[in-house]
């Protein structure tokens, strides 16, 4: 029986050795990583980061050195368990691949997007001809009519929160976590001006019965526990006698329910009106969405994708919002001198004979280049995660100028955090520099992606966030509460620091803010 056993461990060891080996020659031994777990493998996530397993902070974590201090374009990550993978922080190497993903030979790996497939098919997770179809229906919904309806219910979304939480009572107020109303305004801004959902304001701080379960609640659990129901429990687990397992498939079933019983509702009050008719709003994106079930030619969608492509249109596009406008707030008011530029900018901005509104967004330079540098220090999507169809080659510099081969088949990880962080393309990486920004076309805002499949929705973000910032401060000064002894820069690394990731978006855990009142 020992015998037998120790020849058992023998044969697993010379399998893992040969398996291992096999997987480092798979990346022509290209430098990197070799962690027990994959950072995107069960283990790699629940596990937090170490220095044996990066995990899902990784590239945060250790952005100051990764790359091997970025000097090297392209990176493996060869685990001992799991999938070997090719990640890149070079802006370089992802514009080569991701200028033409047709020309290129990339796909998004369905096994990385099966957490937003589970409603289903929808213009982020798409590829080839499936995504041609979604994005034609999508994209023409977002336009200047919606960009206006944008601004109007922000700022009317704005004074609905301030008037709730009643910071304009006092002089001086105390905001713990500022993101807890971010997220409630982000969503109820997609909601009312992508899909016509009446969502009031819902204040963050009032305690929901576990029965009420509407639609903002739904959202918050889905948001909260996608990873877990996704990625790491097992199905067999979602039936076990566990409070937290039943509220979080309640949550699921409900937001199920409901959204269904609005795209039938919507089908109704859109009954004979198809894609193409100059009756249908330009700018309302789930009419577009809807009316494409009823069209008869190529360009049509199912139900499923219809309730797909909402689903995370509306999951993608407030939990980015939420975490950058927060990170936004917290950094304005960390850096005052930066502040008052964007208070004097709006002063300025707005005219002597109505508020400011959408056409202005223009002349709000410097706030909409705090924004953008809050998501670039901070990208709500850290990784992009891309599948090589055919052969790819890629031209780097570093840490020579050569070609690097990825084979067929291969996962390569489009590292945004690491992109954003790395010193040959933004000096000083680690400082809050808005100036960054001044004057930069539209293709160089990486934060919102890269060639065909950039953001869909960069312009929505772009006016919610102006709107969102320009009312705040010209109402409050943003400042902050500081420990005994510790000076801005400490307070900055203790806070900002301090980051957690969300469903699939990421940013600063939680902010608190001094707000005093200019009026």
């Amino acid at each position: 029986m020992p015998t037998t056993a120790v020849i058992g461990a023998f044969l697993l060891a010379v399998y893992c050795t040969w398996n291992f080996a096999s997987k480092l020659k798979s990346v022509n031994y290209l430098p990197g990583m070799r962690p027990p777990f994959s950072p995107l493998g069960i283990f790699g996530v629940i596990i937090p980061t170490c220095w044996w397993n990066p995990g899902l902070n990784w590239s945060w974590d250790w952005r100051k050195t990764n790359y091997f201090n970025y000097k090297h374009e392209v990176i493996s990550i060869v685990p001992f368990i799991g999938e070997p993978l090719y990640y890149t922080c070079s802006p370089s190497v992802v514009r080569q691949l991701l200028k033409d993903e047709r020309k290129t030979g990339l796909i998004k790996p369905p096994e990385m997007t099966s957490a937003v497939c589970t409603w289903g098919q929808n213009v982020l997770t798409a590829n080839g001809d499936v995504w041609r179809r979604h994005r034609r229906i999508v994209g023409p919904s977002f336009t200047s009519e919606t960009f206006d309806l944008v601004w109007q219910q922000s700022a009317s979304l704005y004074e609905d929160m301030v008037r709730a939480a009643k910071w304009g009572d006092e002089r001086v107020t105390i905001v713990r976590d500022i993101g807890l109303y971010t997220r409630s305004f982000a969503l109820a801004v997609i909601a009312r001006c992508g899909f016509g959902l009446p969502m009031p304001w819902s204040d963050p701080n009032v305690e929901k019965a576990e029965e009420e379960m509407s639609f903002s609640v739904a959202m918050e659990w889905v948001e909260r526990t996608m990873i877990p129901w996704s990625v790491i429990l097992p199905r067999w687990s979602h039936r076990l006698p566990s409070k937290w397992l039943r509220d979080m498939g309640h949550a699921r079933s409900s937001l199920a329910e409901y959204m269904s019983k609005v795209v039938d509702k919507k089908a109704q009050e859109l009954s004979g009106v198809k894609n193409h008719d100059n009756n249908l709003p330009r700018g309302d994106i789930f009419a577009r969405l809807v009316t494409a079930m009823s069209s008869s030619g190529k360009i049509n969608l199912d139900k499923e994708e219809v309730i797909g492509n909402t689903f995370s249109l509306m999951f993608a596009g407030h939990e980015s919002s939420m975490f950058v406008l927060a990170a936004t707030l917290g950094y304005l008011a960390i850096y005052q001198d930066e502040q008052e530029k964007a208070y004097q900018e709006i002063l300025a901005a707005t005219p002597v004979d109505r508020e400011l509104g959408p056409e202005d967004v223009g002349k709000l330079t410097h706030t909409l280049a705090c924004f953008h540098e809050s998501a670039r220090i901070l990208p709500p999507g850290t990784i992009n995660p891309r599948r090589a169809i055919d052969d790819i080659t890629v031209n780097v510099t570093s840490p020579a100028p050569g070609v690097i081969t990825i084979p067929k088949g291969s996962g390569i990880m489009i590292d945004l955090l690491a992109v954003h962080h790395n010193p040959e393309a933004f000096p000083d990486p680690d400082v809050w520099r808005p100036s960054r920004w001044y004057g930069a076309p539209e293709h160089d805002l990486t934060m919102f992606g890269y060639g065909s499949r950039v953001c869909v929705g960069r312009k929505f973000a772009q006016v919610e966030g102006a709107c969102f910032l320009s009312h705040f401060l010209r109402d409050f000064k943003l400042d902050i509460e500081l420990r005994n002894g510790e000076t801005r820069k400490q307070y900055e690394e203790r806070v900002m620091g301090n980051t957690r990731h969300s469903g699939l978006a990421f940013g600063v855990r939680s902010v608190d803010l001094k707000l005093i009142a200019r009026k």
